[in-house]
């Protein structure tokens, strides 16, 4: 915090806005206080600014209106005279703190007409702070923002440039020095902190400072039942309930149930505040709700309550948390009938849910579904002394199942959020029943938390469903010393050495793969994103190959994979057990030595048949080696993909290697070397290869030019093997490679897909191309001149290619200046018996009105055509009453049908609307 203010790199000073994010309970405040208080003692900021301004938005959020010059006369209201002309003298030496940032209610765009410039001016609360963070009031001032991950997705719409910082968890060794500060003893303190580390769920919450806190405060005095307790606490709402408990225990001077009474009305106070946006509360709302004042001064109330900051009879809870929790217990615990009823439980949830967080996030939800945990009512009980609402947790979860399979529900869902509640509710079957509503579980935000990624693995470790998972791995908070301890670890291990694996450092995959080998877990697909494969990730890994039977799926994106991680991963792979089938590397960084152990696993994998590396630069001697292992007579595999992922300085030595895999792999039937510099050399190597191989898609989009299409047509034309489909979109072709392609068309008859998209073909082009077609040995089924510079020169061509053509089904001419006499001349072909084409692109192919009379009349005859495409063209309200009138017709099997609309009248919507519900099948 020190440093997020210091001038740029030029050494300019000018506003700021640094955004500080974090968790509940993590020390956002504590953080921001001592920011302030090294401030005011000259050791942070020197000289950058002359006033603080600290705003607290939770105890200024149930004011009706409220100016920035309120604020700063607020903060100021010890010192006489006019402060506020004396500190906006230099408005560049100011800092805004405005800590507690709350999610906004209203759309962004429907709070900027209201924004103010004018510290005078009396605006809503949350408007007021709009228009800080618009820099609409005090431009040239620095803000410091502090809010939770919640709040963070509509703050960011609002920032223009900001600086972005997450205050992270204790570290092992952090949280040892914590315990040992708090207790009295250091053998005390080790007792706690060991038997503590026990419990999984209760040391990954403890890294959470609150959570550290309530333990220590409640545990100075340890009791026999508190190590048992200890180990049954698994949730943060168990964390809560065990701090009220044991503060109920430790009264003196009072009875239990004036204790219990004293709770009761504090959770009532707690949830009219929450309704109210109120944190501040004064002596008479306190008696309101059965709290008088010597109740306030008893030791007992100090565990939940404090008096606020430069107040003498105004109180808050210790921390919002608590209101949060005590809110979810007053919920849990009123006994109304109304609620008995699922209209108005669904009614009151849909109100609660939506004041409480905008869907699942919010802590008071959480802290709901915790308390109506299965086996949880007697410890609620026996601490508040009221039993948990009857039937009100089947409401919730019949509640809840309903407005996840609601399309329109106006909740705002999360999985991260969702997951959470189910973990709070600790109920794997009804976390599965809720999972398997998902068929996709996306989780891209800036952070997680280990805490996040414990619940996930609770919920996904039984999901029956076939789930894919995709999880960006960049900022793990919470991992970093396994991180650190992983990364000094380069072992190199064989099988004989397997027993290894468990002595290295747990990894930030590891609670995932935990859940990964559960039998029940049915994920097929996970996508790792960001993930930095080191040792311990590839042991976690390899682990889960070794029982897992679902995962068939594996994808990485944008991750540095070590050498010491890629090996064990692949071990993994080579295990009887792994039925994985697709490996996606994107943009990752891979070695030789890795791609030699995939090579072992190709040679070795009886299931894996689809192998893509994208926009990852391998070098000769890396595909060298894979393709060893692509030669090898077990090796099973279908589908490679090696698209922009050749070094140019290498690509004929590569090609030459390719052509050999080619030759001598018979299961290879698809091979994608997209965006890739071959060169005519590297296109000969192939060709060559492709006349033995059993290879039936073939991918070029390179910069691959004519000469190198006549190398590949030559060996496609003495192939042995069966190809399929060839595209070659964006190769710089031009007409002089079409004479080679005619005759692969004339030839090739298992040739099924030609794709020549944005290549300069040309009608010279396109007449070649129609004299192949037009032979009885071309069976092609799909073609794509989508911009190839053709006019309507080349449509009688067209025209004389379908007449005899039967094979063509799906024919792409968008974006060429075709016209409506190159449109009148194609037609004729497609009225003709022999034309069974089934869908027809002519986006932006300049036609008007002009041809749509020869359209209707192929909608009129053609029964065949199924698709047709006519947008970006020209067309007016005549030329679509024309083509309406065709559709309409019972001969007419068109079912989907592109036209822009926006221009057209009144009349021609109307017909539009007739044809709809004349053939309520049609798709526009």
């Amino acid at each position: 915090m020190g440093h997020v203010f210091d001038p740029d790199e030029e050494g300019c000073s000018s506003s700021q806005t640094v955004v500080l994010q974090g968790c509940a309970g993590i020390g956002k405040t504590a953080v921001v206080h001592k920011f302030m208080f090294d401030w005011a003692a000259g050791m942070v900021t020197p000289g950058r600014f002359d006033s603080l301004i600290y705003v607290n938005c939770r105890e200024i959020s149930h004011i009706a209106n409220l100016s920035a010059a309120d604020l700063i006369t607020n903060t100021f209201q010890d010192i006489d005279g006019p402060i506020l002309d004396v500190i906006l003298v230099y408005p560049e030496k100011l800092l805004f703190i405005l800590d507690g940032f709350p999610e906004l209610q209203h759309p962004v765009g429907n709070l900027e007409e209201d924004l103010s410039a004018n510290p005078q001016e009396q605006k809503p609360v949350e408007t007021l702070l709009h228009s800080f963070v618009r820099k609409k009031l005090f431009p040239e001032s620095s803000l410091l923002i502090i809010a939770q991950p919640a709040t963070m997705k509509k703050l960011h719409s609002l920032l223009k440039q900001s600086i972005q910082a997450e205050i992270i968890w204790f570290t092992n060794a952090e949280k040892r020095a914590y315990f040992l500060s708090q207790f009295s003893g250091a053998n005390a303190a080790m007792r706690v902190f060991y038997e503590l580390q026990q419990n999984q769920s209760l040391d990954i919450m403890s890294s959470l400072p609150i959570i550290s806190w309530m333990i220590c405060s409640v545990l100075q005095s340890q009791e026999d039942g508190d190590r048992s307790l200890m180990r049954s606490l698994q949730t943060m709402t168990d964390v809560y309930l065990f701090y009220f408990s044991k503060c109920l225990k430790t009264l003196t001077g009072i009875s239990v149930w004036k204790g219990q009474s004293c709770l009761w009305g504090l959770c009532s106070l707690a949830a009219e505040g929450l309704q109210n946006q109120q944190v501040l509360f004064e002596i008479h709302d306190l008696r309101i709700h059965g709290i008088g004042v010597y109740d306030i001064n008893c030791t007992f109330l100090n565990h939940f309550l404090k008096k606020s900051e430069g107040s003498v009879n105004v109180y808050t809870f210790l921390h919002f948390s608590f209101q949060e929790f005590l809110t979810a217990v007053f919920y849990a615990l009123k006994n109304d009938g109304n609620w008995m009823f699922f209209d108005q439980v669904g009614k009151t949830w849909q109100e609660i849910f939506q004041q409480y967080g905008k869907g699942f996030s919010s802590l008071t939800i959480q802290f709901l579904f915790g308390l109506l945990r299965k086996g949880k009512g007697k410890a609620v009980e026996t601490t508040f002394g009221r039993k948990v609402s009857p039937g009100l947790r089947e409401e919730l979860l019949k509640w809840t199942e309903k407005e996840i399979k609601d399309k329109y529900s106006m909740l705002q869902i999360e999985p991260m959020d969702l997951f959470h509640c189910l973990y709070e509710i600790q109920e794997e079957e009804y976390a599965e029943k809720i999972i398997g509503d998902l068929q996709s579980i996306i989780l891209l935000q800036p952070t997680y938390t280990k805490m996040d990624i414990l619940a996930m693995s609770f919920c996904v470790k039984s999901s029956h469903s076939h789930l894919s998972v995709s999880l960006k791995c960049q900022h793990l908070i919470g991992f970093e010393e396994e991180e650190q301890a992983s990364a000094f670890m380069t072992p190199v291990f064989t099988l004989n050495q397997s027993f290894k694996l468990h002595n290295l450092p747990v990894s930030r995959l590891h609670l995932l793969c935990q859940a990964l080998r559960n039998p029940c877990c049915k994920i097929k697909d996970l996508k790792l994103i960001f993930c930095h494969l080191t040792a311990s990730c590839g042991r976690d890994l390899s682990l889960v190959f070794e029982t897992n039977q679902y995962l068939t799926d594996l994808e990485f994106v944008k991750n540095t994979l070590e050498d010491s991680g890629m090996r064990l991963l692949c071990e993994g792979l080579k295990q009887p057990n792994c039925v994985l089938q697709t490996l996606r590397l994107y943009r990752c960084l891979i070695s030789p030595a890795s791609c030699g152990a995939l090579a072992a696993v190709l040679s070795t994998s009886q299931w894996l048949t689809d192998l893509e590396f994208r926009e990852t630069k391998l070098e000769a001697s890396a595909l060298k080696l894979l393709c060893e292992g692509l030669k090898d007579p077990n090796c099973k595999l279908q589908k490679l993909k090696l698209c922009a992922s050749f070094l140019p300085e290498s690509s004929e030595v590569v090609c030459n290697y390719l052509a050999s895999v080619l030759i001598c792999n018979p299961n290879l039937t698809e091979l994608d070397l997209s965006e890739n510099p071959l060169g005519d050399t590297g296109v000969k190597y192939l060709c060559e290869g492709l006349r033995h191989s059993n290879c039936k898609l073939f991918v070029f989009a390179n910069t691959l030019g004519d000469i190198g299409v006549q190398h590949l047509c030559e060996g496609l034309q003495h192939a042995q093997g069966i190809i399929e489909s060839l595209v070659l979109s964006q190769c710089s072709l031009s007409a002089a490679c079409c004479e080679s392609l005619a005759q692969v068309l004339s030839s090739t008859w298992s040739l099924i897909r030609l794709l020549l998209i944005n290549n300069k073909i040309e009608d010279l082009g396109l007449k070649w191309l129609c004299e192949g077609l037009k032979q009885p040995d071309c069976q092609l089924k799909d073609l794509a001149l989508w911009t190839c510079h053709l006019t309507g020169e080349c449509c009688q061509d067209f025209c004389n290619a379908l007449y005899t053509n039967e094979y063509l089904r799906d024919l792409d001419l968008s974006d060429n200046a075709l016209g409506d006499e190159g449109m009148q001349v194609l037609c004729e072909g497609l009225k003709h018996p022999s034309c069974k084409l089934q869908t027809l692109w002519l986006a932006e192919c300049h036609l008007t009105d002009a041809c749509c009379g020869a359209l209707a009349s192929v909608l009129n005859r053609n029964e065949n055509l199924t698709l047709l495409d006519l947008s970006g063209n020209d067309l007016k309200d005549f030329g679509v009453q024309m083509l309406c009138d065709a559709l309409i017709q019972p001969i007419c099997k068109l079912q989907t049908f592109y036209i822009d609309s926006d221009h057209l009248h009144e009349e021609t919507f109307r017909k539009m609307e007739a044809l709809k519900m004349s053939k309520p099948g049609i798709t526009w």
